[in-house]
């Protein structure tokens, strides 16, 4: 049953698919090439069609115009008025189509007849309309209307009869035309309705063979395989052994598809009773090997040989885990009991730790509050500083006024000296002027006398000048010691406010470092807490390890190992 058939039975399914497609491309093949020959046949004959009626418009027109034409020759003749027409046959409008492609490339033989038969009455009317002008023009009317009688008029009805027949045989030809073209749209329609009933009836022919041989067989092996995958069922129903026994038979490579899943089956068959052997406690099986590649075999073999191995070995570990957690159980108590004297010891250390952080806490706080006080008292010496070397431009500013001061007063001095030669010049004089004089020498005694209060103003004033000037020198070494003195202030406020700053910074990382030991005391006390649960925690785990070990021995004794 699994083995493989003869290489020529594994193309029959790759032909019913190439053989139906073939039938399908040649049947669509013939019906686009019949709808390609309609539409060319049909668009040929359109372009017919519309030429044909093209002329026919022409000659419609041209037949309007020579209608015209005469109408207005008629009036000229008989009513006297001035024609408008055209007198050159070359220049009318029958004359100028006659020099269209349109009308050079008529092949119609009986339309031609036609043309050959206006030519010559065209050309006529046109020459005898001059005539009847002339005669018109002369004022010879009877002449006009008898020549116009007698000559243009049969003509003209010569040109308009045959220009008629004209238009009538291009509305025959049009109407040809359109029978035609109707006639050509109905055999193409029958051709390709027949060809699509064919297309049609070879697919329908297809679509029963393809499930019949196809998707029937692979249906029921995909439905089956779903199901197994779904569920894990892969029992085989007495309707499963029909279909199969149903589906092999026929020679392709379905049936040799469902053949070697059939003996797939049975190997997978084979290898669930193993499985269900080993749960059932039993490791004493082996599976037999299809080949050197089956790895599912290879895989359960090897799986029953580590479950051997595991079992033997979980045996002997088990009497030695059951000592040894017996062991770490006292050592586990033994543990808790140390870690909780731990804890209490950290415990403490942690509430004294909190004590000296209260008290950093408070030395840090006056620290910065030491620190600001010197910051302020450091600003306001520097302002004293400052204000003190304003006093000192202020004396010495004083002190040079009363320079300038004593300079005036010297030039005072020497005005009262010279005040005092002139009087004494002038009383000199006035006595020499002897009765004439004497007023003059009573202003000149009261010049001097003024003089002489003057210089010893002038003294006086030098001499308070000079005491303040002393003084103000006095005042202006006292302010220099007093701006040094209070240099020496400052440097040493700035000394002490980076010593108060340097403290207070200390004191911050003194109170970082001991907020970090309480963190690390508190971590150690969570850490020797957990210790002592954890330990506890132990002792009894170990306990229950020792009631597990046993009961494991007595499971693992249950299985069947291989010797």
């Amino acid at each position: 049953m699994g083995k493989r058939r003869k290489s020529n039975t594994k193309k029959k399914i790759g032909a019913k698919i190439l053989t139906g497609f073939i039938v399908l491309l040649v049947l669509v093949a013939v019906i686009g090439a019949s709808g390609i020959i309609a539409i060319r046949t049909l668009s040929a004959l359109s372009d017919e069609l519309y030429r044909q009626q093209s002329l026919g418009h022409s000659i419609s027109s041209v037949l309007n115009a020579h209608f015209t034409w005469r109408q207005n020759l008629t009036v000229a003749v008989f009513t006297g008025s001035k024609f408008s027409g055209s007198l050159d046959p070359e220049t009318c409008v029958l004359g100028q189509w006659l020099e269209t492609d349109e009308a050079k490339n008529i092949s119609d033989p009986v339309i031609l007849n036609y043309l050959a038969q206006i030519k010559v009455p065209h050309e006529n009317i046109h020459n005898d309309a001059k005539i009847v002008i002339d005669y018109l023009e002369a004022g010879n009317r009877k002449d006009a209307e008898a020549y116009f009688i007698g000559y243009i008029l049969p003509q003209t009805q010569i040109v308009i009869n045959n220009l008629t027949e004209m238009e009538r045989q291009f509305d025959v030809t049009v109407i040809d035309i359109t029978y035609n073209i109707r006639d050509t749209q109905s055999l193409s329609i029958i051709i390709i309705i027949v060809l699509v009933c064919a297309a049609v009836a070879a697919g329908i022919v297809l679509a029963w063979q393809i499930p019949r041989s196809i998707v029937q067989p692979l249906g029921f092996l995909t439905n089956f395989m779903q199901r197994a995958t779904a569920t894990g069922d892969i029992t085989i129903s007495p309707e499963d052994a029909g279909s199969i026994q149903k589906f092999s038979s026929t020679k392709d490579e379905i049936a040799e598809c469902i053949n070697s899943c059939v003996v797939f089956y049975n190997h997978v068959s084979d290898i669930a009773q193993t499985l269900e052997v080993i749960s059932n406690k039993n490791l004493a099986v082996e599976i037999p090997l299809l080949s050197d590649k089956d790895i599912m075999s290879l895989s359960v073999n090897r799986m029953i040989d580590i479950l051997n191995v595991m079992f033997g070995e979980i045996s002997m570990s088990a009497g030695q885990v059951a000592s040894g957690s017996k062991q770490i159980s006292a050592s586990a108590q033994a543990l808790a009991q140390s870690a909780s004297e731990q804890a209490s010891t950290v415990d403490n250390l942690s509430v004294s730790v909190s004590d000296i952080l209260e008290k950093t806490k408070e030395n840090t706080a006056l620290a910065e509050r030491a620190a600001k006080l010197a910051d302020t008292i450091k600003d306001n010496a520097e302002h004293g500083s400052h204000h003190m070397d304003e006093l000192i431009e202020a004396v010495r500013d004083i002190n040079e006024a009363n320079r300038n001061v004593i300079k005036v007063i010297k030039v005072i001095d020497d005005i009262a000296f010279q005040t005092n030669i002139l009087a004494l010049n002038a009383a000199v004089e006035a006595a020499r002027a002897g009765a004439a004089g004497k007023g003059f020498a009573v202003v000149a005694d009261e010049v001097r006398n003024l003089a002489a209060k003057s210089a010893d103003a002038a003294k006086s004033t030098e001499s308070l000048i000079k005491d303040s000037i002393e003084k103000a020198e006095m005042g202006s070494r006292i302010a220099d010691e007093t701006e040094a003195s209070l240099e020496e202030i400052v440097s040493g406020i700035n000394e002490s406010s980076q010593i108060f700053t340097s403290i207070a910074k200390s004191s911050e990382e003194q109170l970082s470092g001991i907020e970090q030991i309480t963190s690390g005391i508190e971590q150690v006390s969570h850490v020797v807490q957990q210790n002592s649960a954890t330990a506890e925690e132990s002792a009894a785990a170990s306990d229950e390890m020792s009631g597990q070990s046993s009961m494991l021995e007595e499971l693992i004794g249950q299985f069947k190992l291989k010797e």
